[in-house]
């Protein structure tokens, strides 16, 4: 057997030995996380779902007696109370006694009665994402606001055709795949990183630094085993562990995906189903496993150079740490602005491409020319890094220092 092969054998043993790395390469991925995406999910729709229903106290200054405020009064989900100044209603939604505050300008009634125009303000508190108060209340001023617009347009024997000349109507023609790449496509990029990560930091440490802290370093660089071989060995455990924790991540998503699909589909809305069927797509999962390997071997190669130039298992938990960020920042990119497109500048950038490609590929529409590009550059980056950790294990200055 080849030397680097017996290492890899030992340091893939040695790592496997810690019920840390079996939790964490194989338990987290495929069982916790899908599990606590689905406590999130779950979560965010039950506050959705109690936001449908719930009621909602509004402040409302007035003092004309206007035919707005019997429209609120008359209005569903909103428990009106008068205040008679505008500094209460502003107190009243600071102190959040109402979710909005409506203030009704002086002499609302008779403008609209004089045909000019009428103001109201709306004091709210927009960190609630989920209130459904404002929304409510714009309702009731629109529709009041049509039947005004319809009364003027009446008196002058006009209808609503004389002031709007052109009708806009709307036809999105977005797919279900394209919809499932745009809201999955980012989020699944930035686990896969996430895992490939947290799957290569430990045995990186553990084989590097933890081996220079235990004293076997020094005695495995004076065996006859050459600098390259070690790199091999070293580098390629590091890389399984990466590789087998993004393929359980795969699956601790691919496999709920498909639990929904075929045992309850007709207990989901069908245009959810829709969109989770566009996940069940072998092609795509092929192709983001086909970027996930190199970037997997670059990340590996990266953490070992860093953690064999480290002193001891502190120093390089710190150093990997701030490394670690120039990973997570191109992954991140995409989850806020699903609509970015990827160029060839982009698809040379690690973890960007891999999350507009992930995009692509689950949307069908993947330039492959791009794909090759990202995935060509991924190894271009993988043999600078493996050079990279050559000269760190080449240099007895780096691995014995301390």
């Amino acid at each position: 057997m080849i030397k680097w092969q017996t290492l890899l054998i030992k340091e893939i043993r040695h790592l496997f030995r810690d019920t840390k790395t079996i939790i964490q390469t194989v338990v987290v991925p495929t069982f916790l996380t899908p599990l606590l995406i689905t406590g999130i999910v779950w979560y965010i729709s039950s506050i959705a779902i109690e936001e449908s229903k719930k009621d909602y106290e509004v402040a409302l200054y007035d003092i004309g007696n206007n035919e707005l405020v019997k429209k609120f009064e008359e209005a569903e989900r909103l428990n009106i109370t008068i205040y008679d100044s505008i500094d209460k209603i502003v107190d009243s939604v600071k102190n959040e006694s109402s979710e909005i505050g409506i203030v009704i300008e002086d002499g609302f009634q008779q403008n609209l009665t004089n045909n000019t125009s009428s103001e109201i303000t709306i004091y709210s508190k927009n960190i609630d994402t989920f209130s459904q108060a404002k929304s409510l209340a714009e309702d009731v001023i629109d529709n009041f606001e049509n039947d005004e617009r319809a009364s003027r347009l009446s008196s002058l024997n006009l209808d609503e055709e004389f002031i709007n000349p052109i009708n806009i109507l709307e036809e999105d023609l977005t797919t279900e795949k394209e919809a499932a790449g745009s809201i999955f496509g980012g989020i699944l990029a930035f686990f896969f990183v996430m895992y490939v990560i947290t799957g290569s930091m430990y045995p990186a440490i553990d084989l590097g630094a933890g081996e220079k802290e235990r004293g076997t370093m020094e005695t495995l660089v004076s065996t006859n085993i050459s600098s390259l071989e070690i790199i091999v060995g070293k580098m390629l455990s590091v890389t399984a562990s990466a590789v087998l924790t993004a393929t359980f991540s795969l699956l601790g998503f691919i496999i709920p995906v498909l639990i929904i699909f075929f045992f309850y589909a007709d207990s989901i809305p069908e245009s959810l189903f829709d969109t989770l069927s566009s996940l069940v797509n072998p092609i795509a999962f092929l192709g983001i496993f086909g970027l996930i390997i190199p970037l997997s071997i670059l990340m590996g190669a990266l953490l070992l150079a860093v953690s064999v130039y480290s002193k001891n298992t502190k120093e390089a938990g710190l150093l990997l740490g701030n490394l670690v960020i120039v990973f997570f920042l191109p992954a991140y990119i995409p989850l806020f602005n699903p609509g970015l497109e990827l160029d060839f500048i982009g698809s040379i950038i690690p973890c960007y491409n891999l999350a507009l490609l992930t995009n692509s590929l689950i949307a069908e529409n993947t330039n492959w020319m791009l794909y090759l590009s990202a995935l060509g550059s991924t190894v271009v980056y993988c043999c600078i890094a493996i050079y990279i950790t050559y000269i760190m294990f080449d240099d007895e200055k780096i691995i014995f220092r301390s």
